[in-house]
């Protein structure tokens, strides 16, 4: 990708006019004057992009010229708040509030700073205050709200979310965080009905037909799901997510060649093509279309010739078709790959691809090399409840109740009366002679899984009647 040519396609001509200015004298040594306003858009832009090295400089240069302008010592706090540097960021912004009592900018900067040092009590009061002049309001409104998110005060967060949406319409941040934890507290339903109304007010807002289709979606209300997600391309046909979020839609409603299409279309919108053809083929490998999932695959390492995700796929395909020798090929070129990453959103790897390796090399019998995979995908701390069953099973079948029953407890912690978990630790309590912690389970097991993992306890004299008789119980 090309930074250069690519990276002032989300801003206007003044920006990179600006910008392109900064860059060809001041950074070059030459000289040019550039007012306070100017500057603080210059420095703005650096934000954003988040490019270190000519926002220092940028800074720099605005403080030379401007040592005492509020705004630009501002900009010098958030970049220390930035860099974690806090004491700093403090200092600055007490000095200014002494001086700006006032100053409702100085407020949210030191909300910014002590929501940045995780204390959302302070960051709240200090959120408030800036909130006085009716100044941002989505923008304070929707800090807001994330601060009482922490604080679990999700009522109170869903209402500044809502208050930030509606003063800023199309507020995107708002508008997914909104849904997002509507989503996380189980009230789908209820965003549903909010966000149906908010885009009979906003109908451009394609956030938030993006996020009402994602909502309708999980409801599996899935013909609005794809009217929503339409309305959302319609109004903007490079918007990515959503041709994503419908191909999504498609493939649950069981239209797998409607989904290949959809994504297919996304590629005259994106620069990562490989990600496109990485998830067409994985709409085929579900189908068990291995040769076209390969197909694509390799299509997305054309593209990409460092894609792990993608050899780690046709890993898993060659696993499906009894190709061990390539599987296991694929699964140590993932893995390498995976290793090298620097990629900042998957510090300690991806997944997905440690994921797939260790379930080639369990089928290759090397149970060390395919614990160590799982262990290392927990420590990413962004796996899947599938990939987490995929270990509970992992470890059942390899007769590591103790481990097993430790990681199946903690997830019902999060997925409480999940039939899965249930099952597979009834299971593993009868085989471990723990039967008061069997039965324990069994209000919430599924009674055919469990006549396929434990059959004895079916037959048990006291366990046996009490497993449910419902063949769907757990199941639905």
């Amino acid at each position: 990708m090309n930074l250069k040519k690519d990276r002032f396609k989300n801003f206007d001509d003044e920006v990179r006019e600006l910008v392109l200015d900064f860059e060809n004298t001041v950074l070059r040594g030459e000289s040019q004057f550039f007012d306070a306003d100017e500057l603080e858009i210059i420095i703005d832009y650096y934000f954003e992009v988040n490019d270190q090295k000519p926002l220092e400089r940028a800074v720099q240069y605005a403080e030379q010229l401007y040592p005492t302008n509020t705004s630009i010592r501002l900009r010098r706090a958030h970049l220390f708040i930035a860099r974690e540097n806090y004491k700093e960021a403090l200092a600055i912004l007490k000095r200014l509030r002494s001086e700006e009592p006032t100053n409702t900018d100085i407020a949210y900067s030191l909300g910014v700073a002590y929501s940045a040092m995780d204390d959302p009590e302070t960051s709240i009061r200090y959120f408030n205050e800036a909130a006085s002049d009716g100044w941002m309001l989505g923008r304070v409104y929707a800090n807001l709200a994330e601060e009482y998110y922490k604080l679990k005060n999700y009522d109170t967060a869903l209402d500044c979310y809502r208050k930030a949406m509606e003063s800023d319409s199309c507020d995107d941040i708002a508008i997914y965080n909104y849904y997002d934890v509507c989503y996380e507290i189980g009230r789908v339903e209820e965003s549903a009905d909010y966000l149906s109304k908010y885009v009979k007010d906003n109908p451009y807002c394609k956030e938030a037909w993006h996020c009402l289709g994602c909502a309708y979606r999980d409801l599996t209300l899935y013909e609005k799901a794809v009217d929503a997600f339409e309305f959302a391309i319609a109004i903007d046909k490079n918007y990515v997510d959503a041709y994503i979020a419908l191909s999504q839609t498609q493939d649950l409603m069981g239209h797998t060649s409607e989904a290949v299409t959809t994504m297919l279309r996304v590629l005259d919108y994106t620069d990562d093509r490989a990600r496109i053809y990485r998830t067409v083929g994985s709409l085929y490998a579900r189908e068990a279309n291995y040769a076209s999932a390969v197909a694509y695959f390799r299509k997305a390492i054309d593209e990409n010739p460092v894609d792990a995700e993608a050899y780690a796929s046709m890993a898993v395909c060659c696993l499906e078709t009894g190709d061990l020798p390539s599987a296991r090929n694929f699964a140590d070129k993932a893995l390498a790959l995976n290793e090298a990453n620097d990629d900042p959103n998957y510090p300690n790897g991806h997944p997905d691809v440690l994921c797939s390796a260790a379930m080639v090399y369990d089928s290759l019998g090397n149970f060390d090399k395919a614990s160590e995979c799982f262990e290392q995908m927990l420590l990413t701390d962004l796996y899947t409840e599938p990939q987490c069953q995929l270990y509970t099973q992992f470890l059942f079948d390899h007769k590591v109740y103790d481990l097993m029953e430790q990681f199946a407890e903690e997830s019902l912690d999060v997925y409480p009366h999940n039939a899965f978990y249930s099952t597979y630790l009834a299971a593993a309590y009868f085989y471990t002679n723990h039967y008061n912690r069997a039965r324990r389970m069994l209000p919430d097991v599924s009674p055919m899984l469990l006549s396929e993992l434990c059959p004895e306890i079916i037959k048990h004299p006291l366990l046996g009647p009490l497993v449910p008789t419902d063949p769907y119980n757990g199941d639905k």
